[in-house]
């Protein structure tokens, strides 16, 4: 009785160990940091330079989803533009934009985890604000005015794509397409696409 007792007792011990050991090993947090930039000649004398960064924190609710929340920022600079046709009558120099994303929305592995390469996509939304300003030299003068323009504020619709390689126990690259619409209830609603990579860490 007393022998039996005891393996009943060593065989409950091992059991909770188990349990414990697996969900020790198991990782329902995750945070990640991703970036991009890109330069493009729009002609001979004019370009832009885009950089963005994203960051946040995701939890598992259940294998294969997680909710996440992210914040992101996009900061582009086109050296000029000339304003008029067929002739100039202003030339708008250093034009600066910076949008700030604050989202929150479901990531979806598209395969089960037993996949070191997991394809993925992103659904959410959240609030948008963005600030722009430029120098404005109109023609035949010399001098320049900074202008800064209101701030802009909107709701966005969030969307992105990707794969994610998983390159250690704890650690995955990541690369994704990632896309925003401002004011997606409006008619004629702004919609920005860029691509960025980086890593995600699970805790």
């Amino acid at each position: 009785m007393i022998t039996r007792m005891n393996q009943t007792i060593m065989t409950l011990c091992i059991l909770l160990a188990s349990t414990i050991s697996v969900r020790s090993e198991a990782h329902f947090l995750e945070v990640f940091a991703k970036a991009s930039a890109s330069k493009n000649f729009i002609d001979k004398d004019s370009y832009s330079i885009s950089v963005s960064g994203a960051t946040g924190l995701a939890i598992l609710l259940i294998p294969q989803i997680r909710i996440e929340g992210r914040y992101t920022v996009v900061s582009s600079l086109q050296n000029q533009l000339n304003v008029g046709s067929p002739s100039v009558i202003a030339t708008l120099n250093d034009i600066k934009t910076e949008t700030n994303i604050y989202s929150v929305g479901l990531d979806i592995d598209l395969l089960s985890d037993k996949y070191a390469i997991q394809p993925f996509v992103f659904l959410g939304a959240g609030y948008v604000e963005s600030l722009r300003s430029y120098f404005v030299t109109l023609a035949g003068n010399s001098s320049a005015t900074l202008i800064n323009e209101p701030k802009t504020m909107g709701i966005s619709a969030n969307i992105g794509a990707g794969i994610r390689i998983r390159i250690a126990k704890s650690v995955a690259f990541e690369a994704e397409v990632y896309g925003y619409g401002i004011d997606p209830q409006k008619p004629d609603p702004l919609i920005n696409l860029y691509g960025n990579v980086g890593i995600r860490i699970f805790m």
